[in-house]
């Protein structure tokens, strides 16, 4: 059962936006990062801890507060999930029916997810895939496993580790790299553009989406009376 999070959690939860290389907004990637909390007017005083399942159920349920934002604006909405709650979702019949009624989330995984290589040959990653979930590789480049990952046709979307795009972006393989992870998905996404100048750069190699760049993050609660995320005149 759901967990009743304390008030002001939501603010815990920070959405980074995820545009086209001409502002048009596509996506947010809600990452968790607690903040220090008063309870009982203690400052920083600690919360009890909840287990993976605990806490994927109560960020998805989160999520489905705000579904009518991601809906009437046409937006994905990722959510990153290691090996423990990738067990979570596959073992919760709960947590699966309210993915079901949230089409718009996409599950990312790290690249140093346990055998991500073995693709459709994971026992965890096919059944994820088995119960119709959309998943994302985040931090591709960051060392911990290479292009086969992505032969698997498994990943509707790409991140490239921010420190690998920001070392490589200036090189000239980079648009011939890119190009190869686009025989495996479209959509390839960037984080840590340095200006407009890169912009360019991404044209040529057809990236699907940058993050952070034309909007900084914005907690949960700001979300649907923000402005800053609309790109205009671009």
């Amino acid at each position: 059962m759901p967990v009743n999070w304390p008030d002001g959690m939501k603010n815990d939860f920070f959405c980074t936006p995820v545009h086209t290389l001409t502002g048009e907004l596509i996506a947010i990637d809600l990452s968790y990062r607690p903040q220090p909390l008063a309870v009982n007017g203690l400052s920083g005083a600690v919360l009890p801890s909840l287990s993976p399942q605990e806490r994927l159920l109560n960020q998805l349920l989160i999520i489905e507060e705000y579904a009518d934002y991601f809906r009437q604006h046409g937006l994905l909405c990722s959510v990153a999930i290691d090996f423990q709650l990738a067990r979570a979702v596959t073992e919760s019949s709960f947590i699966q029916q309210i993915l079901s009624q949230l089409p718009f989330v996409r599950l990312k995984l790290s690249e140093d997810f346990p055998n991500l290589h073995d693709g459709m040959n994971n026992p965890l990653l096919r059944t994820l895939i088995e119960q119709l979930n959309i998943i994302w590789l985040d931090d591709l480049g960051a060392g911990d496993a290479n292009l086969n990952a992505l032969q698997s046709n498994m990943f509707e979307a790409v991140k490239l580790d921010r420190q690998f795009y920001l070392e490589n972006v200036d090189k000239p393989f980079f648009t011939v790299l890119i190009n190869h992870i686009r025989q495996y998905t479209n959509r390839v996404i960037v984080e840590g553009v340095a200006g407009d100048g890169q912009l360019e750069t991404l044209r040529n190699s057809k990236i699907w989406g940058v993050q952070g760049y034309f909007s900084p993050a914005l907690t949960l609660e700001n979300l649907d009376h923000s402005d800053g995320l609309r790109c205009e005149n671009l």
